[in-house]
């Protein structure tokens, strides 16, 4: 018996344990490359759906590799005993929220895209606020979010991000290249070096993939001259970003309400890769070690809103990261955050990330957002579908969660919280699936 519990300590040690910097700044720039692509795709979808000009969405990705740093800090420092899941944890923007805050932001802009960025982050912050209350009590709310409903929600999410990507695809509107063969050729490339990588490759370098891909595709747009590196020049030295660059953040009740429904999924997504990554660390997921972690996801997320992001999640790709890896240290993910934090503060590293090709993301993306979708069908795969009406509801919440995907439109004339609810697949999907599976499965389990 003595001798299992000495390994038992042993095996929980390594995630306290410090390594060299040498050792740590290597491993912490893995899980930066591991997440870097999807960390800058958030805050560019929802700056371009405003229209915003290019500093602005300067400003948001930004903001956005700042928080992502001050969040792993939070996980991964002893900061307090309740706060944080002290692993490994890498943060970054969730693309739960992406469909969410582009309804909140079009619904509330008018004339003036600030006004609408400024509701996005008001339910940002309230948002945070409410995971971090909420945190000790999610364990009573996650048997309402089965493999069924987080399947469903998942892959909505994916499909709702593939349209996005076929529009980078496109390029601008604007643009002298915009639908030219040259954009959907760079495109191919992309997509191309992205799956040669993932065939010829395994571990960390079929992790940083996509990563990979932007940047060789990047290379190859430049003689196409598809490339347009102007913003470098004119991008400052240093920077640090403060807190309510766009104005005092605006509180509407219909974005706060649909911005809590997206933290109960980013929660149930969280809980999951938590336990997965406590399960790699050896380390015993129990109840205070989740609710600290989804404390830490609340709080990241309530600066964020008042630091100019979204909310914040653990980043699924850094739990491969550990696992290919087998470092258990949770000062890896430090030295994640430290890459991160640093990074930020220097407008031309900025510039040079938002200067991507939009062929380039696009065909990243249609990668990218296609395995958010992929994810989401691979639980929905572990669903019974025997002697249930489960086929029924996937089929329906699925249905509903496209029609604003396919039209747009379709919600025009709804009222303002209408509008916000119906047109984001993500919010609308995810009620459908709520909904459908309390009266279809909970009511006849009582």
């Amino acid at each position: 018996m003595s001798v299992k519990v000495l390994e038992a300590n042993e095996k929980i040690e390594a995630v306290h344990q410090k390594l060299e910097y040498k050792s740590l700044f290597l491993l912490g720039v893995q899980h930066v490359a591991a997440m870097c692509a999807g960390a800058i795709a958030v805050p560019m979808i929802l700056g371009e759906s405003l229209g915003l000009g290019q500093n602005e969405i300067n400003i948001l990705v930004s903001a956005t590799l700042m928080m992502a740093g001050i969040g792993t800090f939070i996980q991964t420092l002893n900061i307090h005993d309740r706060v944080g899941a002290k692993l490994p944890i890498v943060e970054g923007v969730s693309f739960a929220g992406v469909s969410a805050l582009v309804a909140v932001g079009l619904s509330y802009r008018g004339t003036d895209p600030i006004f609408g960025l400024q509701v996005m982050f008001g339910a940002t912050i309230l948002s945070g606020i409410f995971a971090f209350l909420v945190a000790p009590v999610f364990g009573k709310l996650l048997k309402y979010f089965p493999p069924l409903v987080s399947g469903v929600v998942v892959t909505s999410m994916g499909l709702s991000l593939i349209p996005v990507a076929l529009r980078w695809v496109a390029g601008s509107p604007k643009s002298s290249n915009y639908l030219s063969v040259n954009n959907i050729v760079l495109a191919l490339i992309t997509i191309a070096i992205i799956l040669t990588i993932q065939k010829l490759s395994k571990g960390f370098l079929g992790n940083i993939a996509i990563l990979l891909g932007i940047f060789l595709g990047t290379l190859i747009a430049i003689p196409m001259g598809l490339a347009d590196f102007s913003t470098l020049q004119n991008a400052g030295i240093f920077t640090i970003n403060t807190p309510l660059q766009f104005g005092v953040p605006k509180f509407e009740l219909t974005a706060v309400l649909s911005l809590f429904l997206v933290q109960l999924v980013i929660m149930t997504d969280a809980t999951g890769n938590q336990i997965n990554l406590s399960d790699i660390c050896s380390v015993n997921p129990d109840q205070k070690t989740i609710v600290a972690g989804l404390r830490g996801h609340g709080l990241t997320s309530m600066l964020a809103g008042m630091f100019n992001s979204f909310p914040h999640s653990l980043f699924g790709q850094n739990v491969g990261i550990a696992a290919i890896t087998g470092v258990k240290s949770r000062y890896v993910g430090t030295a994640a955050g430290i890459i991160l934090l640093i990074t930020s503060f220097f407008p031309k590293v900025i510039a040079i990330l938002t200067s991507i090709p939009s062929p380039v993301l696009g065909g990243a993306g249609i990668i990218m957002f296609g395995i958010v979708a992929a994810n989401g069908i691979k639980r929905l795969g572990t669903v019974s579908y025997d002697r249930n009406k489960n086929l029924v509801i996937v089929a329906t919440s699925l249905g509903m969660a496209l029609a604003p995907i396919a039209t747009p439109q379709l919600f025009t004339n709804f009222p303002q919280w209408g509008k916000i609810l119906f047109q984001s697949p993500v919010t609308l999907g995810t009620l459908t699936v709520l909904i459908l599976n309390i009266v279809f499965n909970e009511f006849d389990r009582k």
